[in-house]
């Protein structure tokens, strides 16, 4: 789901580079920035997120199948062993996915930061702050984080209090799996809703008017 389109390079080492001006530097900047910004709040990446989530999800249900089976005892301990390995597959992959999707987002944030290092002039375009990606990775991250804490909250208020349903006992299987939905729900959110806010917060300093005083001197 992620882009294999390469992302623009970083700028050369020092000035003034491949570019006849100043101005034509900017230009390339700018383009960089904004494709880079573009590509950070992707949705081929949001995409990518919740089914890296979804995976885990089936991973923690089959974790919850294997203590199942393995308090029934008798022939259910083969299929705990087989729920089992089957968990241990899909959270290692999902774990390796979200591990790959972090160092991607890490790149493209160092390599936006490097060009507005290069040269530190305010950006006038509006594309940068990329505001409707950043809502649509905002909105639903914010809904998962909430879903998350709520499921993670009632499966702890069962596991203590003997279940809302009225059984003495919540099985631990079922307490698993429900931690582990919660706590999945919950992580997603935030590795969704963290690089919207932090988006904005960069693009409202790098175009604000106090960079034309702190940054716009460097080419004086």
């Amino acid at each position: 789901m992620i882009s294999r389109a390469p992302l623009p390079p970083p700028p050369p080492s020092e000035e003034p580079g491949p570019w006849p001006d100043h101005a034509a530097l900017l230009a390339e900047r700018t383009r960089a920035m904004v494709e880079l910004s573009r590509r950070g709040l992707s949705l081929g990446r949001l995409v990518t997120l919740w089914l890296t989530g979804a995976l885990a999800v089936v991973g923690w249900a089959a974790v919850g199948t294997a203590i199942q089976s393995f308090e029934g005892g008798g022939l259910g301990l083969m299929t705990g062993v087989v729920s089992l390995g089957l968990a241990a597959v899909l959270l290692v992959v999902a774990a390796v996915v979200v591990g790959f999707w972090l160092s991607r987002g890490r790149l493209i944030r160092e390599r936006r930061a490097a060009w507005a290092e290069f040269a530190p002039e305010r950006v006038t375009d509006i594309r940068l702050g990329a505001h409707r990606r950043s809502v649509m990775w905002l909105l639903p991250s914010v809904l998962l984080c909430l879903v998350g804490m709520w499921v993670t909250g009632r499966a702890l208020i069962e596991a203590m209090s003997g279940g809302a349903t009225g059984r003495e006992s919540v099985a631990l299987g079922e307490t698993a799996y429900a931690l582990g939905l919660g706590g999945t729900l919950l992580v997603t959110g935030l590795l969704g809703l963290v690089p919207s806010v932090r988006h904005q917060c960069w693009s409202e300093w790098f175009t604000g008017p106090e960079l034309i005083r702190g940054g716009g001197g460097a080419h004086r």
